[in-house]
């Protein structure tokens, strides 16, 4: 027995030692916290390997080697496992396998696009069918981690199709892990054909540079860029004059809804059928998945940067210096196609300016979903060069025209409550549309009543067109940013000589105005005579003149409906007085406005993310008197 005792101690110590040397591997290490969350967030989608939560799947089945091996064999037999046992687990861990496997494929487009439109499936039966235990927790990360990798799987589906040129086709079949998928009905939210879809854009693709913040709404879909071609000749109806004629740039959220047909008798030739939609931002913020109210992911700033860039606005130091340029430019602009139910609001651009200037305003009311709902928004473009009462002429008939062509009757609620937003000499324009003329302006022209002087028709219709207005009875609200009501030094001083000596007003003004000048000199009516009377003429840039003798007319009448006014300090915010470097405080203000915001900026008050936010405080309030939408 004491021979013994040695090996027994030795048999011992080799126990202890063994079992020390397994506990040694258990334990813990110090992390940083961000490690740790990156380790916890990190799936397929933002590395090379899968979330910690399918490898713990996979590796609960032993099924590392296979996945390596024989990566479809091993998916479909856990296709088969998540079919037999109902296990929705199973199911996400496909998406991101799946996915996984599509980007280790990019070498073989094709075979990648299968495992990506496998992906989407997988996610997608994640998300809704109802079939699969446990119950969906829609509050879950994984929720929206498998929204991500139904997004990202068909948006690499939709790079895929335009790479190769595949086209919708209703009943064609696309390949996926287990059979195939085959497109059923097309529905389309857009206005026009898609057959005038000229090319269509990720959002994915692009980084947006100034403009911020990007209007982007986390949801289901991917969000498209959509840029149509529109239709020429005698084919343009009415309504397209009013919007961009060329390069159309559109706002889309495409969809696939997947519902899954009886199963094949054999395992791999199971078909899906899938409704590919297009949906409108604009009009719509979610979807109705299997009884369920899901939120369509939207990017609305990326499609109007993307027109920005592709279709550049003319110069507007053209439009100032030779009018005549632009006289073809002049017109109201939409960027989206006229919708009855929602209320215009018209944006109007000032002096050596185009409507490019609204760009970050747009952008920032976009954002709010309330406003997108009720509201369209229009640009007026026009060479600011001309008498600013020529170009409030050219403003009022745009808009009669506008409302001859969508609302003829003059009864449409919505269009019946315009709301109109000046910057700079577009609120001077802005202030003809809810003013009367009466004959105070041609008076303070002429010394001769308009019907006694021996000009043409034409001549006598633009100068009546110009002189003689009335309020807009549709124009129920206006706002004035950085409006020079009573006009601006800066007219008086060098700048404004040079933009005299330089501005070549064009024939469409002279004519008129030389015409009737020169019946009042030929009346004596005129000292000097015509020529001087013609070389005198203001420009636009004569017209923001302290001395201009229509500002002085304009200013003393009331105003027909309520007015706001945003105003540019360079020193100091929400402080009467000052400049904003270009407009005085004592020429922006104005009595009598419902309200008026000053924020810390200079002319260009109206990119100010204050006074985009006050524009939509003021559009929020507008809509508590608005009349109720129509119903749909």
């Amino acid at each position: 027995m004491p021979r013994r005792l040695p090996l027994v101690v030795l048999l011992m110590s080799l126990m202890c030692l063994a079992c020390l040397g397994g506990c040694a591997r258990i334990g813990v290490r110090p992390s940083s916290l961000d490690d740790r969350a990156a380790k916890l967030d990190r799936t397929a989608l933002n590395s090379d390997r899968p979330s910690e939560r399918t490898l713990r799947f996979v590796r609960q089945r032993d099924l590392e080697a296979s996945l390596a091996a024989d990566p479809e064999t091993m998916l479909a037999a856990l296709d088969a496992e998540a079919r037999d046992e109902k296990d929705r687990e199973a199911l996400f861990a496909l998406a991101e396998l799946c996915y996984r496997e599509a980007v280790k494929s990019k070498g073989d487009p094709a075979k990648a696009a299968m495992f990506y439109l496998s992906s989407a499936v997988y996610a997608y039966a994640y998300l809704f069918d109802d079939t699969y235990r446990p119950v969906l927790d829609v509050y879950h990360p994984y929720s929206r981690q498998a929204m991500e990798f139904y997004n990202r799987s068909l948006a690499n589906v939709l790079l895929h199709a335009r790479a190769t040129n595949l086209r919708y086709a209703k009943g064609k079949e696309l390949p996926w892990l287990m059979g195939r998928v085959r497109l059923a009905e097309r529905r389309s939210e857009l206005t026009f054909s898609p057959e005038e879809v000229e090319s269509y854009h990720l959002a994915y693709e692009f980084d947006v540079r100034g403009l911020t913040p990007q209007q982007v709404r986390l949801g289901l879909g991917v969000p498209v860029a959509v840029v149509r071609r529109p239709p020429e000749g005698d084919k343009l109806a009415p309504a397209e004059r009013f919007t961009p004629p060329v390069r159309q740039t559109y706002a889309a959220t495409v969809f696939l809804r997947f519902a899954p047909v009886a199963d094949a008798a054999k395992p791999r030739n199971r078909i899906y059928e899938a409704d590919f939609e297009i949906h409108d931002p604009m009009k719509t913020d979610a979807l109705d998945v299997a009884g369920r109210r899901i939120p369509l992911e939207s990017d609305l700033t990326t499609p109007l940067a993307f027109m920005m860039q592709n279709t550049p606005e003319p110069s507007g130091l053209e439009g100032m210096m030779n009018p005549a340029a632009w006289e073809n430019l002049t017109r109201l602009y939409m960027l989206q196609p006229y919708d009855p139910g929602k209320i215009p609001v018209v944006f109007v651009h000032g002096l050596l300016s185009s409507p490019s200037t609204w760009a970050p305003m747009f952008n920032g009311l976009m954002g709010d979903p309330e406003l997108r709902s009720r509201y369209q928004f229009w640009f007026f473009r026009y060479p600011t060069g001309n008498p600013m009462l020529f170009s409030a002429g050219s403003l009022r008939a745009s808009l009669d025209e506008a409302r001859r062509v969508f609302d003829p009757d003059g009864t449409n609620p919505a269009f019946n409550d315009m709301v109109v937003v000046g910057h700079s000499m577009g609120g001077l324009l802005t202030q003809t549309l809810v003013e009367d003329s009466g004959d105070d302006l041609w008076n303070a022209f002429s010394k001769a009543p308009l019907d006694t002087l021996a000009v043409s028709p034409d001549v006598r219709d633009a100068l009546r067109r110009t002189f003689f207005f009335s309020r807009r009875p549709y124009i129920t609200r206006v706002v004035f940013i950085a409006t020079p009501h009573r006009g601006s030094e800066m007219a008086l001083g060098i700048i404004g000589k040079i933009g005299r000596t330089l501005i070549t007003l064009p024939l469409t003004v002279l004519k008129p105005f030389g015409a009737v000048t020169a019946a009042l000199a030929h009346a004596g009516k005129t000292p000097g005579g015509a020529q001087a009377a013609v070389d005198k003429m203001p420009t636009g840039v004569d017209s923001l003149s302290p001395n201009n003798q229509a500002l002085k007319i304009l200013v003393e009448k009331p105003l027909a409906t309520p007015y706001h006014s945003i105003i540019g300090n360079e020193k100091k915010s929400d402080v009467a007085g000052g400049s904003d470097g270009v407009v005085p405080y004592w020429s922006s203000h104005l009595d009598g406005a419902q309200s008026e915001k000053i924020v810390h900026s200079g002319h260009s008050a109206q990119d100010h993310p204050l006074a985009i936010r006050e524009v939509r405080r003021i559009l929020l309030e507008h809509l508590k008197d608005a009349p109720a939408p129509a119903a749909q």
